[in-house]
């Protein structure tokens, strides 16, 4: 049997054919397994997320995002040691804006409220920023492209203005 193993294991050349190229640009795009994968990955997020956040009510602490969303001019979910947090608002300060900082990593209930803002913006990551009652999204992504992306492109001064967070005689 031992001997008759490395005649199994070369190919046989009547059954070789090249494999057809595919671009690595192909490759690129998902598959409908990989957007399974990551429904999974997600829903997996999702419920460690909620576990962590244990018991609480999820109307009263919705319902409190909400209203700070709304309420405030300029609002920041963050966590003191997220270096995208720490660019994002040091963005903020440069400028001079005038804005709300909830420190999730420092909140009594912070778990719940990443828990709630994942249901309201879709996505549980920080920084989630709002400005004016709109989620803007990050650092560099989500909602209207993340903060970093708006002050790159003269489109953050703006929105920060209309909110009432940053007044033209501030620094930009």
């Amino acid at each position: 049997m031992s001997a008759l193993l490395p005649l199994l294991l070369l190919p046989s050349s009547s059954a070789w054919q090249p494999l057809p190229y595919a671009s690595p640009r192909t490759s690129l795009h998902p598959t409908s397994r990989a957007h399974a994968r990551m429904d999974l990955f997600l829903d997996m997020k999702r419920g460690f997320a909620k576990l962590a956040a244990g018991d609480y009510d999820e109307k009263a602490v919705r319902g409190r995002i909400e209203r700070d969303i709304a309420r405030k001019p300029c609002l920041v979910y963050s966590t003191t040691s997220c270096p995208f947090c720490k660019q994002t608002k040091k963005v903020l300060d440069d400028m001079g804006a005038i804005y709300t900082c909830v420190e999730l990593d420092e909140a009594e209930d912070g778990f719940a409220i990443r828990t709630e803002l994942e249901a309201i913006v879709g996505r549980s990551s920080v920084p989630a920023v709002f400005v004016g009652g709109e989620f803007v999204g990050g650092a560099n992504d989500g909602g209207l492209g993340g903060v970093l992306t708006l002050h790159a492109k003269g489109q953050l001064a703006p929105l920060l203005m209309r909110s009432g967070s940053l007044s033209p005689t501030q620094r930009i």
